[in-house]
C-alpha cells in the first residue's frame, strides 16, 4: 500500500513538473515573439501624435482603428440613374443638397459683409507690405556676387541668409559680422568633454525614455517650431469663395454616424464599366481644392492607384489629365481603375488622360500645367495601424520612412516649377504628421526661396472649406500654417488628410 501511494505520489510531482515545462516553454516563445508592425506604428504614433493632438489624440487613435467610411462617386459614363435611385433606396445621402445649402448661406452672409471684408484685408495686406518693405529681404538666388550694390545692401542682413560662398566673402570685409551667428565651436561635443562630463550631455535635449533609436522617435512638434515664415517669403491670400463642388460630380454618402457600406459595384452590361467608385470620402477635398476649370491641363503627380484622376476625369472639366507615377507596378493599377469605369472605344474622351512614367522630382516640362495634384507617399496612418505587409513601418523601410519628408518636400518644389504662374498646386497626405505635412511645405518653399526665382502664396482655404463642414471634421488650433486637415472621427470615419493649397504667382 506504501508503495502504491509512492508510485502515486511520484507520477503527480512528474505531471506537475510537466506543466510548469510546459508554462515556461510558452512563455518563452511569448517573449520572443517577434513585433509587428502595426504595433511598432502604434507606439511611434502614440508618441509622436499626443503633443499635436492633444485630449483629441484619444478619439483619433480610436477612429484610426475602427471601421472606415467611404464615400460613392457615380460613374457618369454608366447608367447612372439608376444608381443614384438606387443609393436612395439604400439611404444614403447626396452631399451636393448638404453642400449647397452651407454655401448658398455663406454666399448670402459675404455680401452683407462685403465692405467690411474687403477692408480688413486691404488694411492687412498694406501691413505685409510695410512689413516687407522695412525689412528689405533678399533673396539669395537674386544675389549676384558682383554686385557692389547689392553686396552693401546684404551687409545689413542677417549673414546666415545668404550660401556659403556669399557669407565667406562679407566676413573678409568685416570679420565681426558674422561672430555671433557663426560660433561653431558651441555645437561641438569634444571627446574631453565627455570623459570629464560624463555621457548625460549627450541627453541634455532628449528624455531617457525616448532614447530608442531615430527611427522610432521623430519629434514631430519641433520640426519647424523655430521656422520663420519670412525666412522664404511667405505671403498668404484667402479663398473667399466657398469650395467647388463641379455640376457633373456626384457624390453620395450615408449620414453622419451610419456606418453601413455601400454594395458591390455593378458591371453596365452596355458600356462594360462599373456604375459607382467607392474611396475614402477625404480623398476628395484634394481634387475640389484644385478648382478644376474646363480646358484645363492637369497633372496628377503621384496618381496610383488612379482614385483622385477618376475623380477628376468625372468633373468633365479638364482638357487632359495627365497620371504620373514612378513605378511601372503603380502605373498599371491607374490604367485598371481606368479601363474599370471609362468606356473603350470614346477616342474624344480617350485624348483626355494619359498615363507616364517617369521621376516627379524632376518633371521635364516647366511651366506646362494649369493645375498640378501632388498626393504624395506618406506615413499612411490607417493603413499603417491596420495592415502589417509591406508596412512603412518594417524595420527593412526604416530608411525609406526616413528619408519620406525630403523625397516629398523634392516632389512639391518639382511640381511648383512645372506648373505656370498663375496656376495652383495641391499637396496633400494622409498622414497626421506635422513633419510631412505642414513641415514638407516649409521644406519645399524654403528650396523656391533658395533656389530659383519663383514666387507662391498660400492659399487659406480656412473659409472655403466650410461648406463641407457637415461631411469632415476639420482640426482646429492644431497650428497649422499652411494647411487644412481632417481628422478621423467616429461618426464620420474619414481620413486623415491633409490639404495645401499653393498658387504660383510668376
Amino acid at each position: 500500500k506504501t508503495s502504491k501511494m509512492l508510485a502515486i505520489t511520484k507520477w503527480r510531482i512528474e505531471q506537475r513538473l510537466l506543466v510548469l515545462h510546459m508554462q515556461r516553454r510558452f512563455k518563452r516563445k511569448e517573449s520572443q515573439r517577434k513585433k509587428t508592425n502595426t504595433i511598432r506604428a502604434q507606439e511611434y504614433f502614440d508618441v509622436a501624435y499626443p503633443p499635436v493632438y492633444g485630449p483629441r489624440w484619444p478619439s483619433i487613435r480610436l477612429a484610426l482603428l475602427s471601421k472606415q467610411k467611404y464615400v460613392a462617386v457615380i460613374n457618369n459614363f454608366a447608367n447612372h440613374e439608376l444608381t443614384v435611385e438606387n443609393f436612395q433606396d439604400l439611404g444614403a445621402v447626396d452631399i451636393r443638397h448638404k453642400y449647397s445649402i452651407i454655401a448658398d448661406r455663406m454666399k448670402a452672409s459675404k455680401k452683407q459683409k462685403a465692405q467690411q471684408v474687403s477692408e480688413e484685408c486691404e488694411e492687412s495686406f498694406s501691413e505685409d507690405q510695410r512689413d516687407t518693405e522695412d525689412s528689405e529681404l533678399i533673396r539669395p538666388s537674386l544675389v549676384k556676387l558682383d554686385d557692389d550694390e547689392l553686396a552693401a545692401r546684404a551687409k545689413v542682413e542677417p549673414i546666415s541668409r545668404y550660401p556659403e560662398e556669399y557669407q565667406l566673402r562679407a566676413l573678409a570685409k568685416d570679420p565681426t559680422l558674422g561672430a555671433a551667428e557663426f560660433d561653431n565651436t558651441s555645437r561641438v561635443i569634444l571627446p574631453s568633454e565627455v570623459g570629464t562630463r560624463g555621457t548625460s550631455i549627450m541627453m541634455d535635449y532628449v528624455p531617457a525614455t525616448k532614447l530608442k533609436g531615430l527611427e522610432n522617435w521623430i519629434e514631430e512638434t519641433d520640426i519647424f517650431v523655430q521656422q520663420g515664415d519670412r525666412e522664404i517669403g511667405f505671403i498668404t491670400e484667402k479663398q473667399e469663395e466657398p469650395i467647388n463642388l463641379p455640376s457633373m460630380l456626384k457624390v453620395y454618402a450615408f449620414a453622419k454616424g451610419d456606418i453601413s457600406d455601400f454594395p458591390q459595384p455593378k458591371m453596365d452590361h452596355h458600356l462594360k464599366v462599373l456604375d459607382y467608385y467607392a474611396l475614402d470620402g477625404a480623398s476628395l477635398l484634394p481634387v475640389l481644392a484644385l478648382d478644376i476649370q474646363a480646358g484645363e491641363k492637369v497633372l496628377d503627380l503621384c496618381a496610383a492607384p488612379g482614385g483622385k484622376t477618376l475623380i477628376a476625369l468625372q468633373t468633365i472639366l479638364p482638357g487632359i489629365v495627365v497620371s504620373n507615377d514612378a513605378s511601372e507596378s503603380r502605373g498599371n493599377r491607374i490604367r485598371e481603375t481606368l479601363r474599370q469605369y471609362i468606356p473603350h472605344g470614346i477616342s474624344s474622351f480617350e485624348r483626355h488622360s494619359v498615363i507616364t512614367k517617369s521621376d516627379g522630382c524632376n518633371i521635364r516640362e516647366k511651366e506646362a500645367y494649369d493645375k498640378i495634384l501632388v498626393d504624395v507617399p506618406c506615413l499612411t496612418d490607417r493603413l499603417s495601424l491596420k495592415e502589417d505587409d509591406n508596412s512603412i513601418f518594417k524595420t527593412t523601410r526604416t530608411k525609406e520612412r526616413l528619408s519620406l519628408p525630403e523625397l516629398q518636400s523634392n516632389l512639391l518644389a518639382s511640381a511648383l516649377q512645372a506648373v505656370r504662374p498663375g496656376g495652383t498646386v495641391v499637396y496633400s497626405t494622409c498622414t497626421l504628421s506635422p513633419l510631412q505635412n505642414d513641415g514638407v511645405v516649409y521644406l519645399a518653399l524654403s528650396k523656391l526661396w533658395q533656389e530659383t526665382t519663383i514666387e507662391c502664396t498660400i492659399v487659406d482655404m480656412s473659409y472655403a472649406v466650410r461648406p463641407l463642414s457637415f461631411l469632415y471634421r476639420f482640426g482646429t488650433n492644431l497650428g497649422l500654417r499652411y494647411g487644412q486637415i481632417v481628422l478621423p472621427s467616429l461618426l464620420n470615419n474619414f481620413g486623415p488628410m491633409y490639404v495645401a493649397k499653393i498658387r504660383r504667382l510668376r
